[in-house]
């Protein structure tokens, strides 16, 4: 009994997110790091879960960031597109998803980043049956066209072009001195 209220508070206190989010182990668990680049890579990794399992996503995609720059491995590409999912950034998201994609990984997270791919591209895409442009009437179900907003009409560019060439006419002519002799102290006199 106490042994599990124990396990209960020492999960709780951890903070753990649920297993769909928790991005999976970076790199297999080393004894020791044989290298100190291996050991810097090791620690951006576990600086990064931690952040991400704290709702820190940008600060752990920064860390991912600086452990895939340190080591090119192309689970750490899977881990910044899910921060980058986590915080709602769909189209990087999409951008890490294919470059994990491309580096040829294989295993689960390569099913869930193909998931995640296809989920994200039925988000962007939004509803097929919505067009843009149209307003859904009870009368006619696909709806009327809606006239564009006023900035997008010809016409009321044409005539801010008109009063803008107006204004710098008008400036022009208003700057113009009567005389191109310059004034002198003898006056203004011209002796040709």
């Amino acid at each position: 009994m106490l042994r599990a209220s124990a396990f209960a508070l020492t999960l709780l206190a951890t903070g753990r997110a649920s297993a769909a989010e928790t991005p999976p182990p970076a790199s297999p668990s080393r004894a020791s790091p044989s290298t100190p680049t291996d050991a810097e890579v090791d620690e951006h990794v576990a600086q990064g879960h931690r952040l991400y399992q704290l709702g820190r996503y940008q600060e752990a995609i920064a860390e991912y960031r600086r452990a895939y720059e340190l080591r090119a491995d192309p689970r750490f590409l899977f881990q910044i597109a899910e921060s980058y999912r986590q915080l709602g950034a769909s189209e990087q998201a999409l951008f890490y998803y294919d470059r994990y994609l491309a580096g040829g990984s294989a295993g689960a997270d390569r099913d869930a980043a193909e998931e995640h791919v296809s989920e994200l591209e039925r988000l962007r895409a939004g509803p097929a049956a919505a067009t843009p442009g149209l307003v859904a009437t009870p009368e006619n179900g696909a709806g009327t066209k809606r006239p564009p907003p006023l900035w997008r009409r010809w016409w009321v560019w044409t005539a801010v072009g008109v009063a803008l060439a107006a204004g710098v006419t008008a400036a022009a002519l208003a700057g113009r001195s009567e005389s191109s002799v310059p004034t002198t102290d003898l006056g203004n006199k011209s002796f040709f």
